[in-house]
């Protein structure tokens, strides 16, 4: 079973046309916070634009969990790899090298639970064009948001019923977020009605990016709970490698069906 995290971890895009915050809920909002929005804005629009191919290691547990008692367990490790293709989000793929802690090949196993898409819509809440979809609130070192009771004014909003918050270090960065969804949003938009994230700073081709680092989700199976944790480590950019192996010789009768020289991609 696979739930995608907040949306590919928050919350899914919404195509529709950007639109800024109203004059009136600018007035509204402190200096300090709007300062802040600005500053997380940029992070977001990184992660949600900029964010080039990736790939990880990923380390995780899945379980149903039901009345107190787990009934169903599976840890495992993999070699996450996330590929943006032009004017598209980034797609995840997974291959699983250990399973119960034996080594594993071939296809992927199914998951108690499962969750993916927690790097480039990590942070799609402070998008600029989407912070008019909720009021935050600013306090040191945290800031609250949830859904704006005017949501279905905006086009570029949906009633997710969002409820959470982020933690901040000294210089304004998120360095963690937790968010709960309403029951009616987990159906109509399939958003994981839990999840939590934990954000490290990694470099990719010369440029810093707020990644996911750590992350748990939960959501209801029946009158079980699933829960989903995963850490993600040594990210770095996602390459191809071409290998050009000695020539060889094509018969004038294979019509030039066989290449050379020849090359293989891992």
């Amino acid at each position: 079973m696979v739930i995608r995290l907040l949306g590919a971890v928050l919350l899914l895009a919404c195509p529709a046309a950007a639109q800024v915050p109203s004059p009136a809920a600018e007035v509204s909002q402190s200096p300090a916070l709007r300062s802040e929005l600005e500053q997380l804005g940029v992070v977001a629009e990184a992660l949600d634009r900029s964010l080039p191919s990736l790939t990880c290691q990923e380390t995780a547990v899945s379980e149903i969990i039901d009345r107190g008692k787990v009934k169903k367990h599976v840890e495992f490790s993999a070699t996450l790899r996330a590929v943006r293709t032009p004017g598209s989000a980034l797609k995840e793929s997974l291959s699983v090298t250990t399973l119960n802690g034996k080594p594993h090949s071939g296809a992927n196993p199914g998951f108690p639970y499962f969750t993916n898409g927690g790097f480039d819509s990590a942070m799609v809440f402070f998008l600029p064009e989407r912070q008019a979809c909720y009021r935050f609130s600013l306090s040191p070192g945290r800031i609250d948001f949830e859904t704006a009771a005017d949501v279905e004014a905006h086009r570029q909003c949906r009633p997710d019923g969002v409820q959470g918050f982020a933690l901040l270090d000294g210089e304004g960065n998120v360095i963690h977020m937790e968010r709960h969804v309403s029951a009616q949003a987990t159906n109509d938009f399939h958003l994981v009605p839990f999840a939590a994230i934990d954000f490290a700073p990694v470099t990719l081709n010369g440029q810093v990016f707020r990644l996911s680092q750590h992350l748990v989700s939960e959501g209801s199976i029946g009158r079980a709970t699933g829960r989903f944790e995963a850490t993600y480590s040594d990210c770095k950019l996602f390459t191809v490698s071409v290998k050009i192996g000695p020539a060889t010789e094509v018969s004038p009768g294979d019509n030039g069906s066989e290449a050379s020289p020849a090359a293989s991609h891992p």
